[in-house]
């Protein structure tokens, strides 16, 4: 019996509410036929909540420790358990989105001790962002309150997730270098691609009219009113004290789904300029840009070359004199990206997920309170009907009634059956007929918004909502377009990314001036992750998030 080592797994990035371990194998253990069948080329993706308790209760635990190894028997019987997560992703996502961009996660179930060691590793690694290593961290009074019930627990939760950053060898490409060699992968989180045009917008929160989401954070963080977990905390008590001041973006993420290569490679040009925490690249499983994190000197032209043989450093020196070795690699990378974007499908199919989102924040807040109230005033009842209704798709879509086209919205390819509450379909008529200007028509249309919400069925309150959280998880997933040039002589043949298999296209290569193009075959794929479903409890503060735009005039 194989068994799975912390020793193997190490820490490579996160987010919120979870880490990502990278599998790295010793070499004694990569002849491990369970290894190679199930975990090679993968990350577990942990939250980081269960890994800090799981330390708190297992206490010090060594590599070497034979509680701290999990076996193939525990794991494999977990690989095919079909949780939430996974239900959502295969029943309610995969579909909109394309099968071909999602790949279904893998539950595993891993011993507490084994946690702990990650944990111990993860901290011991000095690889943690900063403003970061609070979420590692719980308080004492929680963990006493849930220790006992924790330690005789089964196990962590966990994911088991393709390694993004690595590619999946062509049939076509039979001579291919191996997947991990010459390869580049950019991580980016797209934001909301759209402008809201709800009726149900607070009157105070009209900012929302005329920017992206996007956009009107970026001022908000500027102002201080907003904080993100990604940035240091300014805190005369604490180390990251001198954190630098914060550069808004000019990103747009209407550039992005536009569906115009030249306002695709602007946008992603522009998240290259202020990474943030929406743009990294990795080489050959490395980041090597990101927030504060660039290629040391030397290593930008050999990437460069590497990636395209053909284009001699000398030609792109003379060609591009006055420009930095950093800005030659994140343009042709844009450069890249932004022709696989324009050639698939993912952002088109995102963007009409995102536009399910009808009602915009500051109607959820209103629905939901409304969905508590009909719920005999219990928050938990609402939240555990709406979670358990993300889950209930719609098999016969064409068998049901369908709500009309409305302007700037995609209602009609919901997941989700209709109702048949007629002060839904009387909401839904007065938001397609809703003009943002002027602002007697603005506000009146909103006080018979806020009128019919307050008598709306508890089926159409959830319908409103299980589309708005749906548009919410697509406005905060990430996607990556991980990409290999090869010799052009290797095919002939263009295709696009199919369930199997990745794309294949044709690049040229910019030569130095008065010099002829050079063309090179690229090999692509591009995968989404952080599909999970947002839980409905997120509705309890979210008066909190929407109020903070009230600081803003436009």
């Amino acid at each position: 019996m194989h068994q799975w080592s912390p020793s193997d797994w190490l820490y490579h990035a996160e987010g919120g509410k979870h880490a990502i371990f990278r599998y790295r194998p010793s070499a004694a253990d990569k002849s491990n036929c369970l290894a190679e069948e199930h975990v090679a080329g993968h990350v577990l993706r942990i939250p980081k909540h269960d890994l800090a308790l799981s330390y708190a209760v297992s206490g010090n635990a060594s590599a070497d420790d034979n509680a701290a190894l999990a076996t193939d028997h525990e794991v494999s019987n977990a690989l095919e358990q079909e949780t939430k997560s996974f239900l959502f992703q295969r029943d309610v996502v995969q579909p909109l989105l394309g099968q071909r961009y999602l790949d279904l996660p893998r539950s595993v179930v891993l011993p507490p001790v084994f946690c702990a060691q990650l944990y111990q590793q993860a901290i011991a690694s000095g690889d943690i962002p900063s403003s970061r290593l609070q979420s590692w961290r719980i308080e004492g009074s929680e963990m006493k309150s849930t220790s006992n019930n924790y330690a005789t627990s089964k196990g962590v939760k966990a994911t088991l997730l393709r390694d993004h950053t690595t590619l999946i060898k062509h049939p076509r490409f039979p001579d291919q270098p191996m997947a991990k060699q010459n390869v580049i992968s950019v991580e980016i989180k797209p934001k909301a691609g759209c402008i809201t045009s709800s009726p149900l917008v607070s009157p105070k929160n009209r900012c929302k009219y005329n920017r992206t989401r996007y956009s009107l954070q970026q001022q908000l963080m500027h102002l201080g009113q907003v904080q993100k977990g990604w940035r240091a905390k300014i805190d005369q008590h604490a180390e990251i004290q001198n954190s630098k001041p914060f550069t808004p973006s000019n990103y747009s993420p209407l550039d992005l789904f536009s569906g115009n290569i030249s306002q695709i490679q602007t946008a992603l040009t522009d998240l290259s300029n202020h990474m943030q925490n929406n743009f990294r690249v990795f080489s050959n499983e490395t980041q090597i840009f990101g927030e504060d994190i660039s290629p040391l000197e030397g290593e930008r032209k050999d990437i460069l070359d590497t990636l395209v043989r053909q284009c001699r450093s000398s030609a792109c020196k003379k060609h591009d004199e006055n420009r930095s070795a950093d800005t030659i690699l994140l343009d042709f990378i844009c450069s890249v990206v932004s022709k696989v974007l324009h050639r698939e499908e993912l952002l088109r199919n995102l963007l009409s997920m995102q536009l399910l989102d009808v009602i915009e924040g500051d109607g959820a807040i209103r629905v939901y309170e409304r969905l508590v109230y009909l719920c005999d005033g219990s928050n938990s009842k609402a939240e555990e009907l709406l979670d358990e209704a993300m889950l209930f798709v719609d098999k016969e879509l064409t068998e049901q009634p369908k709500p009309p086209r409305l302007r700037g919205n995609n209602l009609a390819i919901s997941p989700y059956a209709l109702p048949n509450c007629s002060i839904l379909h009387s909401l839904i008529e007065e938001m397609d007929s809703f003009q943002s200007h002027p602002e007697n028509v603005m506000n009146s249309s909103n006080e018979v918004c806020i009128q019919l919400v307050d008598q709306l069925s508890q089926e159409g309150c959830v319908y409103l909502l299980q589309n708005w959280l749906l548009s919410l998880a697509m406005c905060d997933v990430s996607f990556f377009v991980t990409f290999q040039c090869l010799a052009d002589d290797q095919c002939t043949v263009e295709e696009c990314q199919s369930i199997h298999d990745g794309g294949i296209m044709h690049y040229d290569v910019e030569m130095e001036d008065k010099a002829p193009r050079t063309r090179t075959m690229i090999h692509y794929e591009v995968k989404v992750v952080d599909c999970d479903a947002k839980p409905a409890k997120k509705l309890r503060s979210r008066t909190k998030v929407e109020d903070v735009f009230q600081f803003l005039t436009s």
